[in-house]
């Protein structure tokens, strides 16, 4: 999914002859701490609420009280994953979104990032969270994507975590069924260590002992 695709419908933009207190307001109003400056279609940066808060008169404009504005953007054609991590690093709650021609044509906020990476990862749709522990050199997708389809499963997503000061991974699987003890059998069978699962339908948190007891039913 393209950035473009999730801008926000609201306008975000103030422009360089607006005074502090306008956009300390409009700020308030749309409960962020930052918002691009805009002259025309040019993207000047980024005005922070901290920067506004400490002007002495707040009916100035607010080109002639900053010095300088935080200038990062990304643009439309990039991927949202880039803007959950530019946004993650810049600490910000809304993005600058240019287009091909360094044009300003919207932001992307935090609330539309967050459901647009949920909608990408499958987490609007039901189903089971399997979490495994695999080595560093161990790790193949498509092994485990085959396991989970065997069992006439489909693999929404797959996610990997480095464990700290580990030579191991941990691998969260998104599946789109609930009941997945015979996924879970299939798991362990090919030695991988299954850590936890989620919305499975079962109260019982011991993977091992629910492993266990599978197999002494099937008598394997």
């Amino acid at each position: 999914m393209y950035i473009g695709e999730i801008l926000a419908k609201n306008f975000y933009d103030v422009k360089p002859e607006d005074s502090v207190l306008y956009v300390v307001d409009r700020m308030n109003e749309l409960h962020v701490p930052q918002l691009p400056v805009i002259d025309s279609n040019d993207y000047l940066g980024l005005v922070s609420k901290n920067d506004l808060l400490t002007a002495h008169d707040n009916t100035r404009p607010i080109n002639s009280i900053l010095t300088s504005l935080k200038f990062v953007y990304l643009y439309e054609y990039q991927h949202i994953y880039d803007a959950l991590q530019y946004m993650s690093t810049n600490n910000l709650t809304v993005l600058a979104v240019l287009d091909k021609e360094n044009s300003y044509i919207g932001v992307v906020t935090q609330e539309d990032l967050l459901n647009a990476v949920n909608n990408n990862m499958g987490n609007t749709r039901n189903g089971a969270i399997i979490v495994l522990e695999v080595g560093q050199k161990d790790l193949s997708f498509s092994h485990i994507a085959h396991i989970v389809e065997a069992e006439n499963i489909r693999l929404l997503s797959m996610s990997v975590h480095e464990i700290p000061e580990s030579t191991k991974l941990e691998v969260t699987i998104k599946v789109d069924k609930q009941h997945i003890d015979g996924l879970v059998a299939s798991l362990w069978r090919f030695d991988y260590i299954v850590k936890a699962t989620f919305n499975d339908g079962s109260r019982d948190t011991d993977i091992k002992e629910r492993y266990d007891i599978l197999m002494n039913y099937l008598n394997l």
